[in-house]
């Protein structure tokens, strides 16, 4: 995929469907939302696109252990939903704000904890790998994921995600020793499904 590729698809994928998004967030409508944002970062790394994840750290009360897209909660002193991406992507990894081309915000998810979480697509600007600092207290681990792995939704499997009593099927993404699910897998399928839109519009 090329650079031009790349972008103009992060250009205009807000504007294509996702039947599995718009499928979970009619089934999770927490009445109270707390809005937060994550970064879908992505990097140029042994000459290939590759999408940036962390593994939470084991001392976090919440969702130890999982991996995440780098993100969380919206603060009064941010700009927009843009900034607070940025602002926690370089709080967890060490990667300057600066460093990164934003694209416009997909449509939100919805968590069963109550959180609107916004999406921002962004491309690291540099030609190499950036290099990274995970914060001991939020990330164990920061890897990598090819691009057209992530955009293939054949790579996905299935699991039951229970809310209130019901239940739906949501994807799950295996890689190597990594199984990609809840949010970050559900916020990855959509951005494939999009993605499969957006070429056969081309």
């Amino acid at each position: 995929m090329s650079p031009g590729h790349l972008t103009d698809f992060f250009n205009r994928a807000a504007a294509y469907p996702s039947d599995k998004e718009n499928l979970r967030n009619r089934f999770i409508q927490p009445q109270q939302r707390c809005e937060a944002a994550v970064l879908l970062p992505v990097v140029c790394r042994q000459q290939q696109w590759q999408l940036l994840l962390t593994r939470r750290a084991d001392t976090l009360r919440h969702h130890t252990g999982q991996v995440a897209l780098p993100g969380g909660r919206w603060e009064p002193q941010d700009a927009d939903f843009n900034q607070t991406a940025l602002r926690e992507t370089e709080e967890e990894t060490g990667i300057s704000a600066a460093a990164w081309q934003t694209f416009p915000l997909l449509p939100p998810h919805y968590t069963p904890s109550g959180y609107e979480v916004h999406p921002v697509p962004a491309l690291y600007t540099a030609a190499h790998a950036p290099h990274t600092v995970p914060n001991p207290d939020e990330v164990a681990e920061i890897f990598y994921v090819p691009l057209y792995t992530v955009l293939d939704t054949t790579a996905y499997r299935s699991r039951p995600l229970q809310f209130n009593g019901s239940s739906i099927d949501a994807p799950v993404l295996p890689y190597l020793h990594y199984n990609i699910w809840g949010l970050t897998a559900i916020i990855l399928y959509s951005l494939a499904e999009r993605y499969q839109a957006y070429c056969l519009d081309k």
